[in-house]
């Protein structure tokens, strides 16, 4: 209420004052005076006067009191005229009046509605205040106005392509007044451009040239179209080039200048032409003849109207024009050279392109009289004459031929003997590459002499007849066949190397020629003789076999029966070993030395002439097998028992073992296996059974049998299992036997850890142990006992259960639990303690059983787990029951205050460590509300502003556990304080004023005043609105702060304002100096100076606009000044705040400025463009001076308005340097020289003259006119990868270096004239460097086919290929393909040839790289059809024979070798060449009968072919005679009709062959034997002998084949004469008594037996000893000593009775258990007389006795009944060599084999005595 009426006072008294002073001013105003000493300055609507303080300022019924240096008159109407009273009451006592102006109003809207290339037409709304208009323009040069009342106005008379700036006032009633302008910036059109002309026209560009249009231009817009597609580009040059337009296309092009805006274009001037035609595509000259030719080719690009074709051949020169792509040229010289032209004619038939150029010359004439002078195998002599016309040499080609010669006849060598070839003979023409028609004969080669004549896969009743030819081919072969002998003659006629013959006989020979005819020319071969194979040997059958032996018959061949020469060749061979083979000639033969039990393949073949073998006859049998060894039986349980043994010798994979087995009523089963042992089940339990073994090598094949006995076991319990369990009991159960008898009883026992606990006898089937201990091991064990003998025992084994854990506790943290728990009763082996979290296992422990506690580390916070304790025991386990429990959650983060208002809280904190998201929630408490919320931020909304709020956050996990509290207490913003202004400012005090919206207790206001670097000035908490701040610096910036605060000081959004205080004006202006664009000014500081001050400068008059500059300092330099322009500079001092002192005004001139020309050839090599820009001001006159070294120029003088001048007709490459001088009233300036050259002209085309992998060398033409000036050239090579290089040089030539392979570059070449500038580039686009070559080039070679590989080459790009050449030896080019990989396999090759292999690497356009060759040869083919044959020769040899390998070949590698031998045991091994005459050779100098392995390699010019052997055996001869053979034949017994021979075994020298026969040749009259040919006598017979025909006669034939092994053993041999045996046709007759008789050994190696069973001895290899020289006399018959030895052979034999009946007895007494034994009677007595009783008793024993095992086989019968414990008795133990030997073996002097089953044994002991094989009977006995 105070302040109101406080306020009310104060109204008061300023009415009453303002009525005082009004009174007074309407009393004064009749005698004002005019104002003299106050300045005034007007707006629109203000007047503005400064004068003194306390000073009253009026007009009409406007009044202003002012209090400071400044009154301003508001609210006035602009454009009017107003009387204003100055009353000042201060002690000048001023009372003044003066008429002042409003200004008018600013114009708006100022357009532009028309512009022309000299006209500007402008429009704007009329302002308030105007009277009329000020219109002013100026293009920075010339300035110019006028005056209109209209509001719009056209400016005429304008420079074209010029920039005005059109400035518009507003002028009061007072013609003085000038209202704000308004200025508008445009440009007139530019002119059109002048002389469009085309200066230049290419197939894929055009060059424009123009001259500039009058007036100003900025740059120029080239549009050009086709009628179709349009396209545009800018230049600022007045020359440009069009590029990438199609060839030969018409064009209109259009030029219109643009101005200086870059947007008003004036018109265009336009001009018409053609692009030049592209060259011709593909142009080729074909259907070339004598005197005509056609030119063809394909369209160029682009358009083209017709063609324009020439040809010269140097002299005359013919044209023709065509619309068609080809055209035939007629009327032309034979042989002549033409050089032809073939240019595109563009659509306005005047444009042509660039010719394309080719030389090709006519086909000389045909030659005549070709003709064959001579022929030989390999060559023909051809002769010919000359053709009319011109021609440079002739050309021969034929078939692999093509030669040249300058002669008419020439001879052709190399050639393939009996081929037909055509000879064309050509003329060449002069460029040595057209030819003419060729003249064509054909003739023959002599044919080559066959060779080589074989018989391939002979039959026995035909002939496949081969030969060879050395070379060349045939038309045919005439083939002839003979046989003398037979009377046959056959013949055939083939074309190939082969003619058969059928129908011919088996076994014999024939004799074949072979005629090669080619054409008419024949050649016959030399006579070969071949053979048919014999048939094969009748069916084969095994007659006998042993172990050790296999005897096989056949029979004679069919067909065969008296062809002499044939034998048979048997070969054996076992699975796993080589074959053996022999050769016999008689129809039988005996295996010897075989492997007992095994099986073997019998072939026999016959054997004819030329050693050829038939087809064989196969037969196949096993040997019998040993028994088995060491037989053993051993029960296995109760249903079974396991025989054991050894192996028999020499036991063999493929046997089988027989086992049979019975007890005591008879057989039970019987089994085969393959092991050596058996188990044989089924059986009863405790039964004994007997055993018996033999060996089966196959069916038919088996061993003697072997015996054993043994028992079964009884049956134990099944089934044992532990029934039931507990913590302390056990129960057991098990299964009767199925023969359970009531006898039975079972013993169980329990043990633990080893000790027995107890045990119980128990008849019942279960028991159960009790008392036992929880969680413990027991073992079971129940035995079935019988009368005290026990079954095996059966055992199992348990744990009792474990007991439970009780009273499980646990306790957690935030990352722990901790879990305890009681022990259970008894054992427990461990406690195994599992967390679960999510029904997963986090965690499992397994303690101790003496750890009652376990704590889980490292758990999550908040988590729910779930803990179990199993107790275990053994496999044995109890868990407790599961206890659930959680951990604590971690506490939320730190509380931050995210966002405050003056209702809300936006409070946010850090979600809890270690706690995954979903797992907790947080609860939020304030102003006793509760919020649970998953996120970790809150929102209190709808709180009042300025009051204080508590809140606490938990984390609430699982089960509801809540984490530690934490809280915060934050304030709401209090509301800001509103309308925050200034009161009031002067230069020291600002006074502040604001309102609060809500006033609470507590608030107040922080009030801050800072200097605007931010620094504090004052700071002041107040509790009222409003300050007044005092102590202020005058015109210095001030922001005022104001904040409302609550108690704890949480601010309210502050509210900020900035005043300046009041500057003072400025004093002792001045503009010193002057230049072209600027004026220097200084003034001197104002009162009060502050650092802050600036000073505002405006400039009128030199502008083309008042422009206004702010300076900090007391002087500036203003710039941007018309040259030559009286200017007008007002400046003021203005603080920061915009509040500025009076204003002080100068005036000053400029003076002109001068230009800065550019100096431009405009791409030309023979213009010079000088240009500048209009330089700022007026200038009156441009001079232009243009020099160079050899030219001089007159100056040019131009007008204001041209600012650029063309020289022409200058020279190309020439530097020039051109000065402009500006001039402007008395003033001028020079502008500093600047200096260009006009281009250098371009070089001549681009020729590519090498290219490499590195490097591309290019040359090109010399640029033209350029001789008197200085120039290079610059090349510079971009390759696709846009790796751009330069190189200069002052040649045409040059080679582009560091390239990269394989790669296209685009080259370019520039003439480089003076100052570096470059001509047009000539361009060739796309050259590519040759790739490099490949790598590791090599073949993998194969018989038929090989592999090329290599690695890429250096730089492989995409797009590489690689072509593939190869040829074989003779250089003709087999194949040529392009493959992309860097492989390729090559198939179809001749074996064992030699190709040449060539790669080229190749780029995608097809530039290739330097080949790489590689040579290579297909590995050789394998011989096929490999054969041998062994001649029956005194020198033992073998011949091979093949069939020759497909291909080529360079020879053969033969090696033999015997087999025997070690393989470094060589002893032939040559190289022969190639099948000459036939594929075969022969290997001398061998062992006969010996095994060799012969090998044939083929050989070729790579790898050798795979080696092809087989084995054969040599042939045999005649067996050689010992030297000392009559000490090796001694008479051993004589009668007087028979003697014996005995032999010793070496005089059978098996060196030439096995002695298959031996025999004796007796005669009864030594002296008339003709010993030189003792063979004749092996046909006389014992029959020719008795009847007188002859004295000599063959005795005895004995067979050695089958008793060669019993002879080895044996020793001598005996034999006796006068037996009366017989042998085939020969009879062994008893000699005559009382005569003399000689003997001669007849030695067999191979035997031919007649039908009539007499000897072929022409047949036969046979040898035959002298007879013995001392010849043997017989006695008389002796027939009264035969009666005595008659008795005493009685006596001899009754005594032989009486003690083997003595013998009998005794052994009856020592061996009454055996009285049983039934003794068999011999079968067989041997008589022997006495006088040859001591050479028979040598005879068998021999050879340890083997002769009489052989006498007594029938004793093997004796004793088969007799059981082992004969051989157990004392007396028989020391005797026996194996245990189940019974005891008739006794080892002393003698040897004794006893009877019975054992005899095997028996064999087997002499085997290992002795080292060799006893007969096959098994015993041996003595006398």
């Amino acid at each position: 209420m105070l302040g109101a009426m406080s306020r009310m006072s104060c109204f008061g008294v300023l009415l009453r004052t303002s009525v005082v002073l009004y009174l007074f001013l309407k009393g004064s105003q009749a005698q004002c005076a005019p104002c003299t000493n106050f300045k005034a300055s007007t707006t629109a609507t203000e007047i503005n006067i400064q004068v003194h303080a306390n000073c009253t300022v009026s007009t009409g019924s406007t009044s202003v009191f002012s209090n400071s240096t400044m009154a301003t008159l508001s609210g006035l109407a602009p454009g009017s005229t107003h009387r204003v009273h100055v009353l000042c009451n201060d002690i000048q006592q001023v009372n003044c009046c003066n008429n002042f102006t409003t200004k008018p109003e600013t114009i708006t809207i100022l357009t532009v509605t028309k512009i022309t290339t000299s006209s500007v037409s402008l429009s704007w709304n009329k302002p308030e205040g105007s009277s009329f208009y000020k219109v002013e323009w100026t293009d920075g040069s010339i300035n110019d106005s006028q005056n209109t009342t209209g509001t719009s106005v056209n400016v005429t008379a304008l420079t074209a392509g010029a920039q005005y700036v059109f400035t518009v006032t507003a002028v009061a009633g007072d013609n003085k007044s000038e209202g704000r302008n308004k200025t508008v910036l445009k440009y007139t059109k530019p002119a059109i451009v002048r002389k469009l002309t085309v200066s230049e026209i290419r197939t894929s560009s055009v060059s424009l040239s123009w001259t500039e249009p009058e007036g100003n231009s900025s740059f120029y817009i080239i549009v050009w179209t086709d009628g179709s597609d349009i396209g545009s580009k800018n230049t600022t040059r007045t020359s440009t080039t069009i590029t990438g337009l199609p060839a030969g296309v018409g064009y209109t092009f259009r030029v219109t200048a643009v101005a200086g805006d870059n947007t008003t274009v004036g018109e265009g001037s336009e001009t018409t032409t053609f692009t030049k035609p592209a060259i011709i595509r593909n142009p080729t000259v074909s259907e070339i003849t004598t005197s005509s030719m056609s030119l063809s080719w394909t369209e160029p690009e682009g358009n083209s109207s017709f063609y324009r074709v020439e040809w010269t051949d140097g002299s005359k020169t013919m044209n023709t024009t065509t619309h068609e792509t080809a055209f035939n040229i007629n009327e032309l010289t034979a042989g002549v050279w033409y050089t032809f032209r073939v240019t595109a004619v563009a659509g306005d038939n005047m444009t042509e392109g660039v010719a394309y150029v080719t030389n090709q010359a006519t086909k000389p004439g045909v030659v005549g009289n070709l003709n064959v002078i001579g022929t030989t195998t390999s060559s023909v002599y051809l002769s010919w004459t000359q053709p009319k016309g011109n021609s440079s040499f002739y050309r021969v080609e034929g078939t692999g031929v093509s030669m040249n010669t300058t002669e008419t006849s020439t001879t052709i060598s190399g050639l393939t003997a009996g081929v037909q070839y055509n000879f064309t003979v050509t003329t060449v023409a002069g460029d040595k590459t057209t030819v003419g028609e060729g003249n064509t004969t054909a003739t023959f080669t002599n044919p080559k002499q066959p060779v080589n004549i074989v018989a391939t896969r002979p039959g026995t009743s035909q002939l496949n007849v081969t030969w060879t030819l050395p070379g060349g081919r045939v038309d045919q072969y005439n083939v002839n066949i003979s046989n003398a002998a037979l009377s046959y003659t056959s013949s055939q006629t083939t074309q190939t190397t082969m003619a058969s013959f059928t129908g011919l006989q088996s076994g014999r020979v024939y004799e074949v020629t072979v005629t090669a005819v080619a054409g008419h020319f024949r050649n016959q071969s030399a006579t070969g003789q071949l053979a048919t194979v014999p048939n094969p040997p009748g069916p084969l059958n095994i007659t006998e076999r042993t172990t050790s032996s296999l005897a096989v018959q056949w029979k004679t061949p069919g067909l065969m029966t008296g062809v002499p020469g044939i034998s048979y060749n048997i070969s054996y061979y076992s699975t796993g070993t080589g074959a053996s083979s022999q050769s016999t000639a008689s129809l039988e033969y005996n295996l010897l030395s075989l492997s007992s039990g095994t099986f073997y393949t019998i072939t026999v073949i016959t054997v004819g002439a030329q050693d050829l073998g038939s087809t064989s006859v196969n037969t196949s049998g096993y040997t019998l097998p040993k028994p088995v060894v060491s037989l053993t039986a051993s029960p296995l349980s109760t249903s079974s028992v396991k025989l054991q043994w050894t192996d028999p010798v020499g036991v063999k994979s493929y046997y089988s073992y027989r086992v049979q087995y019975s007890n005591a009523t008879g057989p039970v089963g019987e089994k085969t296996v393959n092991t050596s042992f058996a188990d044989v089940p089924g059986l009863e339990p405790g039964t004994g059974y007997t055993f018996t073994v033999t060996t089966v090598a196959a069916a038919g094949s088996h061993g003697i049998p072997e015996l054993t006995l043994s028992y079964t076991q009884p049956k134990a319990v099944s089934n044992l299992v532990v029934k039931d369990l507990n913590t302390t009991a056990i129960k057991l159960s098990w299964s009767q036997q199925d023969d359970h008898q009531p006898t039975y009883s079972y013993l169980v026992t329990v043990s633990k850890k080893g000790s027995m606990v107890a045990n119980v006898s128990t008849t019942a089937e279960s028991y159960t142990f009790t008392h036992l201990q929880p969680g413990d091991s027991y073992t079971f064990s129940v035995v079935t006992v019988v009368q005290g003998v026990k079954s095996d025992s059966v055992e199992t084994s348990s744990y009792t259960k474990p007991g439970v854990v009780t009273n499980i506790a646990t306790t957690g943290t935030t990352t722990t639990m901790n879990v305890t728990w009681d022990a259970p009763v008894g054992q427990v082996d461990s406690y195994t303690v599992t967390i679960h979290n999510d029904n997963v296992m986090e965690n499992s422990h397994t303690v101790s059983n003496d750890s009652l506690e376990l704590v889980f580390q490292n758990l999550k916070p908040g988590k729910v787990y779930v803990v179990r304790v199993v107790t275990n025991s053994g496999p044995l386990t109890e868990a407790s029951l599961n206890v659930t429990n959680a951990t604590y959650p971690n506490p939320p983060g730190t509380q931050k205050v995210e966002d405050q208002t003056t209702g809300s809280i936006n409070i946010s904190w850090a979600r809890p460590l270690d706690m995954d998201l979903g797992q907790y929630r947080f609860s939020v408490f304030y102003l006793g509300q509760h919020n649970l919320t998953e996120h970790n931020w809150i929102l209190l909304e709808n709180l009042q502003s300025g009051t204080l709020y508590n809140v606490t956050v938990v984390t609430v996990g699982p089960l509801d556990y809540q984490s530690t509290a934490v809280t915060t207490a934050n304030y709401t913003r209090p509301r800001s304080v509103s309308g925050l202004t200034e009161a009031g400012i002067t230069p020291t005090d600002v006074t502040l004023v604001w309102d609060q919206p809500e006033n609470k207790a507590g608030y107040s206001f922080k009030v801050e005043v800072t200097y605007p670097n931010g620094s504090l000035l004052i700071a002041v908490t107040v509790n009222n609105t409003k300050r007044i701040v005092t102590g202020l610096q005058s015109g210095s910036n001030y922001t005022f702060t104001v904040t409302t605060l609550t108690e704890d000081g949480t601010m309210a959004t502050p509210v900020k304002v900035s005043y300046y205080t009041r500057p003072y004006p400025i004093s002792g202006l001045l503009a010193p100096t002057v230049n072209t664009t600027g004026v220097r000014l200084t003034w001197t500081k104002p009162p009060q100076y502050q650092s802050g001050y600036t000073y505002r400068i405006q400039t009128e008059g030199c502008v083309s606009t008042p422009t206004n500059h702010t300076v900090t300092g007391e002087e500036a330099v203003i710039p941007g000044l018309t040259p030559g322009t009286n200017c007008t500079f007002r400046v003021s001092v203005k603080a920061q705040g915009g509040i500025e002192g009076g204003t002080v005004s100068i005036f000053q001139y400029t003076e002109p400025e001068s230009v800065q020309p550019s100096i431009s050839n405009k791409g030309s090599t023979n213009t010079m463009v000088v240009s500048w820009a209009a330089p700022p001001g007026n200038v009156g006159q441009y001079v232009v001076h243009l020099n160079s070294t050899d030219q001089v120029f007159t100056p040019v003088w131009l007008n204001s308005n041209q600012q650029t001048h063309t020289f022409i007709y200058l020279s190309a490459g020439r530097e020039y340097t051109a000065v402009v001088t500006t001039i402007s009233g008395p003033f001028n300036e020079t502008s500093g020289p600047v200096t260009t050259a006009t281009q250098p002209n371009p070089p001549g085309p681009i020729g590519i003259l090498e290219k490499t992998t590195s490097s591309i060398t290019v040359e090109w033409g010399e640029a033209p006119l350029m001789a008197n000036t200085t120039f290079s050239y610059l090349v510079k090579y971009l390759s696709t990868q846009r790796d751009s290089k330069t190189v200069p040089t002052t040649n045409t030539s040059q080679t582009l270096p560091s390239l990269s392979s394989g790669t296209p570059y685009n080259v370019s070449v520039v003439s480089v004239g003076v100052l570096g500038f470059h001509s047009e580039e000539v361009w060739s686009s796309l050259v590519t460097t040759r790739p490099e070559s490949v790598q590791s080039l090599r073949a993998v070679t194969a018989e038929v086919n090989l592999t090329l590989t290599w690695s890429t080459p250096v730089g492989h790009k995409p797009g590489y290929s690689y072509r593939v050449t190869w040829t074989n030896s003779t250089g003709l080019i087999i194949s040529n393909r392009t493959t992309a990989v860097e492989n390729l396999p090559v198939n179809g090759l001749v074996p064992g040839s030699p190709y040449n292999f060539t790669v080229t690497t190749q780029t995608d356009d097809g530039t290739e790289g330097a080949p790489v060759s590689t040579s290579s040869c297909t590995n050789a083919s394998p011989v096929s059809n490999l054969k041998c044959a062994s001649p029956d020769d005194p020198n033992a040899k073998l011949s091979l024979s093949w069939t020759k390998p497909k291909g080529l070949n360079q020879g053969f590698q033969i090696t033999a070798k015997e087999t025997i031998q070690l393989p470094q045991g060589q002893v032939h091994n040559k190289t022969i060449g190639d099948c000459n005459p036939a594929c075969g050779h022969t290997v001398p100098d061998l062992k006969h009968y010996t095994d060799y392995t012969l090998t044939v390699t083929t050989l070729g010019c790579g790898k050798t072919s795979t080696v092809q052997s087989l084995t054969c055996k040599t042939g045999i001869t005649v067996p050689p005679i010992p030297a000392d053979f009559e000490s090796l034949v001694s008479v051993t017994a004589k009668d007087h009709n028979s003697f014996s021979v005995q032999l010793t075994p070496s005089l059978l020298d098996s060196t030439n062959g096995p002695i298959k026969h031996y025999g004796v040749l007796v005669t009864s009259d030594v002296n008339n034997v003709d010993q030189s040919n003792s063979s004749q006598y092996l046909v006389m017979t014992y029959q020719d002998w008795e009847a007188g025909s002859t004295t000599t006669y063959l005795a005895t034939v004995k067979d050695n084949t089958n008793n060669s092994r019993r002879r080895k053993r044996a020793g001598n041999i005996d034999i006796y004469i006068g037996d009366k045996t017989s042998w085939k046709g020969y009879t062994n007759g008893q000699l005559k008594a009382k005569r003399e008789y000689s003997y001669a050994i007849v030695l067999f190696t191979e035997m031919v037996v007649e039908q009539n069973g007499l000897l072929n001895v022409g047949s036969s290899l046979v040898m035959i000893t002298p007879f013995n020289s001392n010849s043997l006399y017989l006695p008389q018959d002796p027939g009264v000593t035969s009666v005595v030895v008659g008795v005493t052979l009685g006596v001899f034999v009754l005594l032989s009775i009486i003690t083997a009946g003595f013998i009998i007895y005794w052994r009856r007494q020592n061996k009454k258990d055996s009285s049983d034994i039934q003794i068999h009677s011999m079968s067989r007595t041997v008589v022997v007389r006495v006088e040859d009783y001591e050479a028979y008793y040598k005879k068998q024993r021999a050879d340890s006795n083997c002769g009489f095992a052989e006498e007594f086989e029938d004793l093997k019968l004796v004793g088969t009944a007799q059981a082992k414990t004969s051989a157990l008795a004392m007396e028989n133990k020391s005797k026996n060599r194996y245990n189940n030997v019974l005891p008739w073996l006794q080892l002393q002097e003698g040897v004794y084999c006893g009877p019975g089953s054992f005899a095997r044994h028996c064999q087997r002991v002499l085997e290992d005595d002795l080292g060799e094989e006893c007969p096959d009977s098994g015993h041996a006995d003595t006398l």
